[in-house]
């Protein structure tokens, strides 16, 4: 039997009726910070450029695009659409398995093909859980390498977490949901050298677009060759290499916890690269303790992430918004003398403050190879001769032993949505997803999610 055809199985064999009940609440909350986090992205400038490409004014369709003031398109181009705006911030829920994003590139596919089937959110809810459980449980025997490769497992694991869910939405049965995931194999792409522009996110709207595509040619009869994992020129082989994977860690384990519960998804805090969150709490810590600290008063900051995030967050002179995200040394630096990370801190034309300026090129990064990856140590050297230290271990958000409250996921939900969709819509909105029964019809609440007035 196939690889795929035994991840397919597996994949099957998850049932919302035997799901214990807090992963379908983690479900919930998925959905709406995914949608939260997309609505603040859905102003992206290059959106704009997707939508022009895609032709969709001249060939609008039934999903809606959320935030982008009323308009509607295919299921396949709203993936692309949603999934891109989903990761545009880079404040998307994270996975530490997964070394990436799970939610964003499945969400949009779940809810774009409920919205066009008419659904119950009992099946997107099914499919949401079938579709992280793919992607994640691929990445237990992928990474690190796959990650230290270059690879953007967000996207090119994404994509088989898309197509997963797409294939529960659609209701195929297991030789079509392998042959989907087979195809899915010649559609996985995603560099970590285009983190930092624009093209970072345009990766997860690619994996959700992919996803859906590969299971809707999958349920008309389109073939792959079955062993398009494990091929001497297959998934593993070409993406990872010889003797750098495990498959049978990727099919084992699937009657142990279910991922979105262990180690679980964690909701992030601050809106940058969750490679950078140890260090920004760790500056959080000695705030808490010692006050915000004047820019101009600092002498030096020294910060020590593991080498392994360093390797994309080591920007000493961030040149846009976008690419200050990805910054640990101007996010720690802001942390310090802000107290906190913000959504307006990345504007383009704003976000090189006049007293951060002279600052960054005294603040340095360096990598280290504790056992802890995540953890974060950061020491500030005042001009009076003060000296700060903290560290903080932070993996990529909180996970299940610090969640964030369903109080704290609303009020990150109207952050993000209320510019979109007014504050009591946004809240009304919010509450509508983390209450959601299995046999809630999700089309009303979908259709609201296209800005003001909708």
């Amino acid at each position: 039997m196939s690889f795929a055809r035994k991840l397919a199985r597996r994949a099957l064999g998850i049932r919302l009726d035997t799901v214990p009940a807090d992963a379908v609440h983690i479900g919930r909350r998925a959905f709406a910070d995914t949608v939260g986090v997309a609505l603040a992205g859905a102003d992206a400038p290059y959106l704009d450029a997707l939508e022009e490409t895609l032709a969709i004014d001249a060939a609008p369709g039934t999903v809606t695009l959320w935030g982008r003031a009323g308009r509607r398109a295919s299921v396949l181009h709203a993936a692309m659409i949603n999934g891109t705006a989903a990761h545009a911030l880079d404040f998307d829920d994270c996975s530490t398995t997964m070394g990436g994003h799970p939610s964003a590139p499945v969400v949009p596919v779940v809810l774009g093909l409920a919205e066009v089937q008419g659904a119950t959110a009992g099946r997107a809810l099914e499919a949401w859980i079938t579709g992280v459980e793919v992607e994640t449980r691929l990445a237990r025997g992928l990474l690190p390498h796959h990650y230290e490769k270059g690879w953007h497992p967000t996207a090119t694991l994404g994509v088989f977490g898309a197509t997963a869910a797409a294939a529960r939405m659609l209701d195929l049965d297991e030789e079509q949901m392998a042959m989907a995931l087979a195809i899915a194999v010649s559609m996985a792409s995603g560099l970590k050298s285009n983190f930092g522009t624009p093209v970072k996110p345009m990766h997860v709207g690619h994996a959700a677009y992919n996803g859906i595509m590969a299971a809707l040619v999958a349920q008309r009869g389109m073939t792959a060759n079955p062993d398009a994992f494990e091929h001497q020129y297959g998934f593993f082989n070409l993406f990872n290499g010889a003797g750098t994977y495990d498959a049978d860690a990727i099919l084992n384990g699937w009657d142990g916890p279910l991922e979105v519960l262990s180690p679980g998804i964690a909701i992030k805090q601050h809106p940058c690269c969750g490679s950078a969150h140890s260090a920004i709490d760790a500056a959080l810590r000695i705030v808490a303790r010692e006050g915000l600290l004047a820019a101009d008063q600092i002498a030096r900051i020294e910060i020590r992430t593991h080498e392994r995030r360093l390797a994309h967050t080591n920007r000493s002179a961030p040149r846009s918004g976008l690419d200050a995200k990805f910054s640990v040394q101007f996010l720690t630096a802001k942390a310090l003398t802000a107290g906190r990370i913000r959504l307006a801190d990345f504007d383009d034309a704003t976000f090189l403050t006049a007293d951060l300026a002279p600052l960054l090129p005294h603040v340095t990064a360096t990598g280290h190879r504790e056992a802890d990856a995540y953890l974060g140590c950061v020491e500030v050297v005042m001009k009076d001769g003060r000296t700060f230290n903290d560290s903080a271990s932070t993996n990529f958000g909180r996970g299940p032993m610090n969640p964030m409250s369903d109080a704290e996921v609303t009020d990150k939900f109207i952050d993000c949505a209320q510019a979109k969709l007014g504050t009591a819509a946004a809240e009304t909105v919010c509450a509508t997803f983390l209450a959601l029964e299995t046999d809630s019809l999700l089309g009303p609440l979908l259709a609201r999610l296209s800005g003001k007035g909708a």
